[in-house]
């Protein structure tokens, strides 16, 4: 099969899973997906990672997607900046000419036969983001055969591409059906016999891949048709490739077709060995035509089905989580021949290391053997490349590099090359040094190896607010804690903290250590001693010496770990965002009810409060009149079901004088609430005011929310990130009372972001706006709203 289709869409969890699993396990088509964005700007279900950190996350969610369904994965640079409703919004930010290039880079490279879309390109993709991707794609699809289009890109080996035809795979979500009869449909809900599952029950586990956004899938078996609407290009009569050329005829290579029907009729499956001379003469073939794309891809799944047909395994792995500059790590070295097959191992190449070996392989013997490398000073560091130079504005990010671009990760640091000599033809295959180890509970497990500096250093807190009153009296809070972490041994190191702002360094003090591998060293300092307000937001750094050579650094190595993903590991500069503004608080307990995940309960001991983290055996009456205030995470109803059977105990707790502050809840896919929530009725809708800088207009003046301790202006509205508030309340009893009003451009005004209640002697908050990602971003106006909500009067 000699074919290929890219599917583009704006995010993960966006592609028709069951369409690309059709497409590259029914039809064996070459399949890819090309998401414009990493999700960066989503919820997280299963952690309290935004922004970045997300993105990482969904980027492996999307990979490990796609080893289930067997696609490819591809990214631009565009970065999601949160929920848009316009696309205009959206290629504003994003850069339109910028992420172009970017799909045009793909698509010369991927060379797709046809391309299609997940989404329209109006308002019925409700979503700006969705809706600009699919602009783009057609824009694209003109631009990629365009010689005049990004001719800079010729330079790196691509050229000109028209695909056949671009096409929107229309839907039917929900209250918004795009499909109809007139449209060109195909069926993709067949049994794939030698898979054993259907297209949809595949589909389904590549699906449930996307845990950060809960999109755990039912199977899906049956019969279920795809429907199609032409875009550009030529029209649909029979199948989607109409007009194209998927047989060994499209290169003039009639004899290799006919060798790979050979190969396919006479293959037995309890012994794949006896088709190897046969594919060593097809890859002979191969090597004879013209170069070329389809000989190029050919090639390589020739050869992967040699290594399977032989039963040759081979790994390079080390013991070492980490390789890090100047230190040594350990490679060992493991083939196997399980089948019984001529096969020569002629080499092993890694580094400056060249084992020339010529060794005949046993069959189903190991073969094995250790080596210690050293990592040189200028190997870099394994930083995911997309985030090495940052974001450009607020929509893209910067790659210079670009060959990079559209790849989903990293190369890994370090590829093995093992050739061996099948039959007597050479084949060559890289294999990643991969750190392996055994887990007591999980088995043996293997991860990236990756590249790291000698130190890491982390500061805490990432907020800190100068300026607090705790009940009338001020507090003292301006220490800054910096720990070092050590990835190397060094005895009688000198390490010295730097105070870094606008690229200006103070000293601050030094020690001399053992440096220990994995150890710490923890150091803390008064911010008020070093910040000067008119510069920007400051970090720290350390430099160590090691035998009287000075080495700086300053960033932190973070580390995010799921069991459904790899281990991710990256470096960030962490910032202490200053808030000198005066924050009034009163009370001084807080219950917290963990939800989906948020950083919302360090935020909280920023403001000088306690905060208990509170479990389903908490909740009694007697216990919960300790807390001036409970506040639940985000999403607390929609992933705590056992909150349903709490309901009394929170309605006594507020009707004795407490407030309960109830962060949004979702009614969607995710899970609709099926607990009550507040005293009184409320629903909970879609609406959401996506635009930072709308206006926020005071509706209620005199509410206490916004007098008391903190007297809340407009000018509190400043400064926010991303959004200003998601899911209102709507259709509220009218024992609540609704301080703020706030809508996107062109939208009618909503007051169901911040509703308040009074019950008994105390209060029931829910709060659309997002404070989940105003507090850990130092936003000072949602520090002082946040602390007049826990502040609420009590009492008849």
């Amino acid at each position: 099969m000699l074919g290929s289709v890219l599917y583009i869409a704006a995010h993960p969890d966006d592609e028709n899973t069951r369409l690309l699993t059709y497409f590259a396990n029914g039809e064996l088509l070459r399949t890819g997906y090309m998401s414009l964005t990493r999700g960066d700007g989503g919820q997280n279900l299963i952690g309290d990672e935004q922004g970045t950190e997300l993105g990482l996350i969904r980027t492996q969610e999307l990979l490990s997607a796609r080893r289930i369904d067997g696609a490819e994965q591809f990214f631009s640079r565009a970065y999601d900046f949160g929920f848009s409703k316009s696309s205009d919004e959206a290629l504003r930010f994003w850069n339109h000419d910028k992420i172009l290039s970017d799909v045009v880079w793909v698509i010369r490279n991927f060379q797709p036969d046809v391309i299609i879309t997940r989404f329209p390109g109006d308002a019925r993709a409700g979503h700006g983001h969705h809706a600009a991707s699919s602009i783009l794609a057609k824009e694209a699809f003109a631009a990629a055969a365009d010689s005049t289009m990004f001719p800079e890109q010729f330079k790196y080996g691509v050229k000109p591409w028209q695909a056949k035809r671009i096409l929107w795979n229309t839907f039917n979500f929900g209250n918004v059906n795009t499909t109809s009869d007139d449209q060109f449909k195909m069926e993709v809900g067949a049994y794939n016999t030698l898979l054993g599952k259907s297209y949809g029950e595949i589909a389904s586990l590549s699906r449930s891949r996307h845990r950060s956004q809960g999109f755990g899938s039912a199977a899906q078996r049956g019969e279920a048709y795809e429907y199609f609407e032409l875009l550009d290009g030529s029209p649909v009569k029979n199948n989607l490739f109409d007009g194209v050329d998927t047989t060994w005829q499209r290169i003039g290579a009639a004899n290799v077709e006919q060798q790979v029907d050979a190969i396919i009729k006479n293959f037995q499956f309890e012994h794949p060995e006896n088709a190897v001379a046969a594919l060593v003469g097809l890859y002979k073939s191969i090597e004879q035509l013209p170069d070329g794309y389809w000989k190029h891809k050919k090639l390589e799944e020739v050869k992967q089905l040699l290594v399977e047909c032989c039963g040759i395994y081979a790994e390079a792995t080390t013991n070492n989580e980490f390789g890090v500059q100047q230190q040594k790590f350990n490679v060992r070295f493991v083939v196997n021949k399980r089948l019984n097959t001529n096969v020569t191992l002629k080499d092993i190449k890694l580094l400056a290391f060249d084992s020339v070996l010529n060794t005949n392989l046993a069959t189903n013997t190991n073969l094995s053997f250790s080596r210690n490398f050293m990592v040189e000073d200028n190997m870099p560091v394994s930083q995911p490349y997309w985030l090495e130079y940052g974001i450009d504005s607020i929509g893209s990010f910067t790659v210079k590099n670009q060959t990079l671009i559209g790849k989903a990760q990293n190369d890994a640091a370090y590829p093995a090359s093992f050739t061996f000599s099948i039959n007597g033809t050479d084949i060559t295959i890289d294999k990643p040094v991969q750190y392996r180890f055994v887990n007591p509970a999980r088995g043996e497990l293997y991860e990236p190896f990756m590249v790291i500096n000698p130190l890491s250093i982390a500061v805490r807190p990432s907020v800190v607010l100068t300026n607090i009153k705790q009940n009338n009296v001020a507090l003292k809070n301006d220490n800054v804690y910096a720990q070092v972490k050590s990835y190397i041994e060094a005895p009688h190191s000198k390490l010295k903290l730097f105070f870094v702002q606008d690229n200006d360094s103070v000293f601050i003090k030094d020690t001399t250590v053992d440096l220990e591998y994995n150890q710490t060293y923890d150091f803390s300092f008064s911010l008020s001693k070093y910040y000067n307000k008119q510069k920007g937001e400051p970090s720290v750094a350390v430099e160590v010496n090691i035998n009287n050579q000075p080495e700086s650094y300053n960033g932190d190595l973070h580390s995010i770990q799921y069991e459904h993903i790899p281990y991710i590991h990256y470096y960030a500069t962490d910032k202490i965002h200053v808030i000198n503004e005066e924050v009034k608080t009163v009370g001084k307990r807080i219950g917290y009810i963990p939800g989906a995940g948020d950083k919302l309960p360090q935020s909280l001991q920023q403001m000088g409060y306690e905060v208990k983290m509170l479990s389903p055996n908490d909740f009694t009456t007697s216990n919960l009149k300790q807390f001036d205030a409970v506040i639940t995470g985000v999403r607390a109803y929609n992933i705590n079901e056992w909150l349903n059977e709490k309901y009394g105990v929170l309605m006594n707790y507020i009707k004795n004088g407490g407030n309960l502050i109830v962060q949004y809840n979702t009614n969607n896919q995710i899970g609709t609430v099926k607990a009550n929530i507040g005293p009184y009725n409320f629903t909970i809708s879609r609406t959401r005011v996506t635009e930072e800088i709308s206006p926020v207009h005071i509706l209620l003046p005199n509410n206490p929310a916004l007098n008391y301790p903190n007297k809340i202006t407009s000018a509190d509205f400043n400064n926010w990130i991303q959004e200003r508030s998601t899911y209102h309340a709507e259709q509220f009893d009218k024992h609540y009372q609704a301080p703020l009003g706030m809508h996107d451009v062109n939208e009618p005004e909503s007051n169901g972001g911040l509703i308040i209640a009074k019950y008994g002697k105390g209060n029931f908050v829910y709060a659309g706006i997002v404070f989940f990602r105003e507090l850990p971003a130092g936003v000072n106006g949602a520090y002082r709203l946040m602390a007049n909500l826990i502040a609420l009067p009590k009492g008849q």
